[in-house]
C-alpha cells in the first residue's frame, strides 16, 4: 500500500496548478454557446498565437452542472413510456422489474396460468326410475345377499386403498433414489467458484438455469484495488452480463469470498438510470486514503459520451452505489474509443488526489480528464501521434520517491496495416510528451473491438509490466525491471483452464483478469518471471 507522503511533498502538476505553464497562462472568457465561463489559454484567444493544449474542443466538455449530485429513488419501479414491462428470467437470480431504455428485457417474464374445466353435470346420466314407469305400482324391493368385505371393508374399497398405498411407496422410493444421485452428482461435478485465495468460496452467484452465456459476447472488463486501514486487500472488477447490465465483482482477503453488484438494475428505479453501449469500454480506479474509501467506474452511453458509477463508502457500505455526475461535464469519446483510468495521489498531507480518466476525443487526440477540473481535459498524444480506436492503459509513476507521475500505453499507427505500443510518460506537463515516447511493441494489429492494454507495478512500483491483448488473439508485452526495458512475444497462463480471452484487465497490485469462454479467470503475475501467470480461481459466473 503506498504510502502517504509528508506535507512538504513536492506538487503533482495533475492539478491544476499556477506552478504548470500550461495553466498559469489561462483566463477565463464567455462562450456564447454556454451559460457558464470557460478557462482557456491567453494564446487561444490571440489570433495566430501558439496551439494550445486545451483546444476549442474543451469548450465541448462543459455543460450547466448536475442539480442533483445524488438523486433519490422516485416510488415504483423505473418504467420506460415507450417500451412494455418486462422481467428478469426465471431463476436468473436477479430481482424482477428490470426495463432496459432500447425496449429489450428478459425472457419468461410471465408464469403460465393453470384453469380447469367446470365439471358437466349432464355426464351423471338420468335420475331414479319414477313410480309411473311401473304402472302406478313401486318397483319390487329385493334383498340381496350380503355383501362379503375384507377387514370391515368392501372388497372395492379395500383394493383401492391398497392401490393408492403402493403408488404412495413407489413415489417415495423414487424421489429419495432421485435426490441420492442428484446430490452425489453435484458433488463429484459442480466444481464451486474460484476466488482469490485457498479459500474461497462462492458468494452471491446468479443462478445459472439457462444454456445461454451470462456474459454479453463483446463486454469488456476492468479491474481495481484498495487495501483498508485493517490491512484488508479489496480488489473489484466490472464487465457486463447478458442482458448489457454493468455487474460488480467484489472480493477481499478477509471473507475471500465475492460478492455480486448489478448496478444497472440498482439504479433502474431512480431518475438516473444506467444506459451502457452494449461493449462499452469499461476503465475503473480505487483509493484509499486516510478515511476515504471509494471505487469508481467509468463507461460510455450511447452517445459516446462518458458516464461514472461511483462506490462514496467501499468500506462501510461496499453495496451503495451512485451516479457520479462528473461535475456536468461533457466528456465525448471517438466512437469505439476505450477508456483507462486511476487515482492519482497529490502533493499535500491533507490533499485526497483525483481521479484521472484518459480518452480519445472525436478530432482523434488522447486527453486525460482529472476531478479537480473535469470539464478541462488536457491533450497527452496529439492527433498525429495516436490510432483510430486505440487501447489505452494509464499507471503510476515514480518521481524519486513521490508517486505524482504517470504513465499513458496507446498504439499508433505505424503503417498502412500494423502499429505500435507506445507509452507515453507525464512529467510535470503533457508539454513535449512526444519527445517522451518508448516503444514497447512493434508491428502489432492495428486497433480493433477484441484489442485491449493493460499495465501494472510491483516492487514498490519500481517495476511494471505492459501487457496487450492483440486483435489476432495474442499477447504481446514489455517488463521494466527497474533498469531497461525487456520485450516479451509471449505468455504463459499455467495451470487454469484452456483460454481463449476477448477482454483483459490488471489491477494496480498486478493480479490479472481475463474473459474466456464465458468465463472470467483470475490469475497472478510471477514477478520473478513476468512472462508467467498462475492461475487462481474462477471469478464468474
Amino acid at each position: 500500500m503506498y504510502q502517504s507522503p509528508d506535507d512538504n511533498t513536492p506538487y503533482s502538476t495533475l492539478e491544476v496548478s499556477t506552478r504548470d505553464p500550461e495553466t498559469f497562462q489561462k483566463e477565463v472568457i464567455q462562450h456564447p454557446d454556454y451559460n457558464y465561463p470557460q478557462a482557456v489559454p491567453v494564446e487561444h484567444a490571440t489570433a495566430g498565437a501558439a496551439q494550445s493544449y486545451y483546444g476549442s474542443e474543451s469548450a465541448k466538455e462543459v455543460v450547466n452542472p448536475s442539480y442533483n449530485l445524488h438523486p433519490g429513488v422516485i416510488p415504483g419501479p423505473y418504467k420506460d413510456p415507450n417500451v412494455a414491462a418486462a422481467a428478469y428470467p426465471i431463476g436468473a437470480g436477479y430481482p424482477p422489474s428490470t426495463i432496459y431504455s432500447d425496449g429489450s428485457a428478459y425472457p419468461n417474464s410471465a408464469y403460465p396460468t393453470s384453469v380447469g374445466d367446470p365439471i358437466n353435470s349432464s355426464a351423471y346420466g338420468p335420475g331414479p326410475l319414477s313410480a309411473a314407469e311401473f304402472g302406478g305400482e313401486q318397483p319390487p324391493i329385493e334383498k340381496g345377499a350380503p355383501a362379503k368385505t375384507i377387514w370391515g371393508l368392501s372388497r372395492k374399497a379395500f383394493f383401492i386403498i391398497i392401490g393408492v398405498m403402493i403408488v404412495i411407496i413407489i413415489a417415495l422410493v423414487a424421489g429419495l433414489a432421485a435426490g441420492l444421485s442428484s446430490k452425489n452428482h453435484a458433488s463429484e461435478a459442480a466444481a464451486p467458484a474460484e476466488s482469490s485465495g485457498p479459500e474461497s468460496s462462492n458468494g452471491n452467484l446468479p443462478s445459472n438455469s439457462t444454456d445461454g452465456p451470462l456474459i454479453l459476447a463483446n463486454s469488456k472488463i476492468t479491474a481495481s484495488n484498495w487495501t483498508d486501514p485493517n490491512g484488508v486487500v479489496h480488489r473489484t472488477i466490472f464487465f457486463q452480463d447478458a442482458y448489457n447490465s454493468i455487474i460488480a465483482r467484489r472480493w477481499d482477503s478477509k471473507n475471500k469470498s465475492w460478492k455480486t453488484n448489478n448496478l444497472t438494475e440498482l439504479m433502474a428505479a431512480t431518475t438516473t438510470p444506467l444506459n451502457p453501449q452494449p461493449g462499452t469500454p469499461l476503465a475503473s480506479a480505487s483509493m484509499d486514503y486516510k478515511q476515504t474509501f471509494e471505487t469508481h467506474v467509468w463507461f460510455t452511453d450511447p452517445g459516446n459520451v462518458i458516464r461514472s458509477m461511483a462506490s462514496f463508502d467501499a468500506l462501510n457500505r461496499p453495496d451503495s452505489w451512485d451516479n457520479d455526475t462528473l461535475d456536468g461535464a461533457r466528456l465525448e469519446t471517438w466512437p469505439g474509443g476505450q477508456l483507462a483510468a486511476m487515482w492519482q495521489r497529490c502533493w499535500g498531507a491533507d490533499c485526497a488526489g483525483t481521479w484521472i480518466v484518459a480518452y480519445q476525443r472525436p478530432e482523434g487526440a488522447i486527453k486525460t480528464a482529472n476531478s479537480s477540473t473535469w470539464g478541462t481535459a488536457t491533450v497527452a498524444v496529439e492527433s498525429k501521434d495516436v490510432a483510430a480506436n486505440s487501447s489505452l492503459a494509464i499507471i503510476p509513476k515514480l518521481r524519486g520517491s513521490w508517486l505524482d507521475r504517470l504513465e499513458l500505453v496507446s498504439e499508433k499507427v505505424s503503417s498502412g496495416k500494423t502499429g505500435s505500443m507506445r507509452m507515453t510518460s507525464y512529467d510535470d506537463t503533457w508539454n513535449n510528451a512526444d519527445q517522451r515516447v518508448t516503444e514497447l511493441q512493434t508491428d502489432i494489429p492495428l486497433p480493433a473491438p477484441s484489442q485491449q492494454f493493460a499495465a501494472t507495478r510491483w516492487d514498490h512500483w519500481n517495476q511494471a509490466l505492459y501487457l496487450g491483448l492483440l486483435s489476432n488473439g495474442k499477447t504481446e508485452g514489455s517488463y521494466w525491471d527497474g533498469k531497461k526495458m525487456n520485450s516479451i512475444s509471449s505468455f504463459q497462463f499455467k495451470s487454469g483452464p484452456e483460454t481463449n480471452f476477448t477482454a483483459i484487465a490488471m489491477t494496480p497490485d498486478a493480479m490479472f483478469y481475463g474473459i474466456s469462454n464465458n468465463e472470467i479467470l483470475e490469475y497472478s503475475l510471477d514477478t520473478s518471471d513476468p512472462s508467467n501467470f498462475n492461475y487462481v480461481g474462477r471469478v464468474y459466473p
